[in-house]
């Protein structure tokens, strides 16, 4: 298993924002992240997939962005990540 999944989802249980920011190259990221819960019965879950709601990708030093209703990110392209109430 990818350790940047397990620590995204881990740290997520520990902070006050679900919005999580991510760094994918020359690529920013930023969504809510959804949380599938396999013990309430959703099973549709991927391991190694971050999936985020209301996402927002920037590519770094272009002011062109797009948004999209739901993104999946595989957790292995992910170089760096921090939640929205951590970032400065």
């Amino acid at each position: 298993m990818c350790k940047t999944y397990d620590a995204i989802y881990e740290l997520s249980k520990h902070t006050e924002s679900d919005v999580l920011i991510c760094s994918l190259g020359n690529l920013k990221i930023e969504g809510q992240l959804y949380k599938c819960c396999k013990e309430m019965g959703q099973e549709k879950c991927y391991e190694g997939i971050i999936t985020l709601k209301d996402a927002i990708v920037r590519w770094h030093e272009s002011e062109y962005r797009k948004e999209y209703k739901w993104l999946n990110i595989p957790s292995k392209h992910i170089r760096a990540f921090a939640f929205k109430c951590c970032e400065m």
